[in-house]
């Protein structure tokens, strides 16, 4: 099945050894359109692995049936037949991009609830994967539906995987990082494929996160344009962080520029990143890869 993805980053640092997967923790990040997985040391403290799978066209999961299925079949092979994922890891986190999602305050959860906060807000069918994602920086219960089948595909090859939303997981690399930030407001938009998932930090914790699906890049802008006017944000002066799929000399990043005086790419910071795996990785593209607190 290989005419049906390609590879866009496969990097390896010579201390992954395949043979001796069970030593290392693996994160793996499912978007509409392909896959993307890191692979951590906790011996070295370091990421020693990054590979991009792009999907064919016909296999991207948001487009339907048919692609749905044929998205599941690559996952599956992939899981069956690849160098890496056919491996058994010490750890294995899976991080969802799905935008049917809802967040609800630590005090007032009950987890006998969540499949009802969810239809509060979105349809959701009675066999609908309802997963639950603690944002423990900012005691806050993110709930969200997934594919059933998609959740069983995982859950037979990876048993024991910790399950993450993708705005979960961006909300628990920011917060820590910018509680205690000089700027009171910064707004984040994770780029996927048709989508923006935007988050706003206040004082280092959350008070906007939400995603929109988005046709263009005229779309993207304004949703992003939409969220700051809502919040009293000033274009002007407040900054705006962006990662996922984008780079400075695209087209989306040139006009998000024309509206947004301080924009700039996301990128990933620490030890752990500074290894031979990730030398000439854009590390934007990949932030909660490459965030090996996840896995913990």
């Amino acid at each position: 099945m290989p005419d049906e993805y390609r590879a866009l980053v496969s990097s390896y640092d010579r201390l992954f050894d395949q043979t001796a997967a069970e030593k290392f923790n693996l994160s793996i990040r499912f978007d509409p359109d392909g896959l993307s997985f890191s692979v951590y040391s906790p011996e070295h403290g370091s990421i020693v692995g990054l590979e991009s799978l792009a999907f064919a066209d016909d296999a991207i999961f948001e487009n339907g049936g048919a692609a749905a299925v044929k998205y599941l079949a690559i996952v599956k092979e992939l899981f069956g037949s690849h160098a890496v994922l056919s491996r058994n890891f010490g750890k294995v986190c899976a991080i969802f991009v799905s935008g049917r999602f809802t967040l609800i305050p630590g005090p007032l959860f009950n987890g006998q609830n969540a499949p009802e906060y969810l239809r509060f807000v979105h349809k959701v069918s009675d066999d609908s994967g309802v997963l639950v994602h603690n944002v423990a920086p900012a005691d806050i219960r993110l709930v969200y539906s997934i594919n059933p089948q998609f959740r069983e595909a995982v859950e037979g090859r990876f048993p024991d995987f910790i399950p993450l939303h993708y705005l979960g997981a961006l909300l628990d690399s920011l917060i820590p990082v910018y509680k205690r930030a000089e700027q009171p407001e910064h707004v984040f938009a994770d780029i996927t494929n048709k989508s923006a998932g935007i988050v706003v930090l206040r004082k280092g914790l959350p008070v906007f996160c939400n995603s929109f699906y988005c046709k263009t890049n005229e779309d993207t802008v304004y949703f992003i344009l939409f969220v700051m006017e809502q919040l009293g944000l000033n274009p002007e002066k407040v900054p705006l962080s962006v990662l996922g799929n984008i780079a400075k000399d695209d087209a989306l990043f040139r006009l998000i520029s024309r509206y947004v005086r301080n924009v700039s790419l996301l990128q990933q910071s620490g030890p752990h990143i500074l290894g031979y795996a990730l030398h000439q990785v854009e590390t934007h593209r990949y932030f909660n890869l490459l965030n090996p607190a996840l896995c913990g």
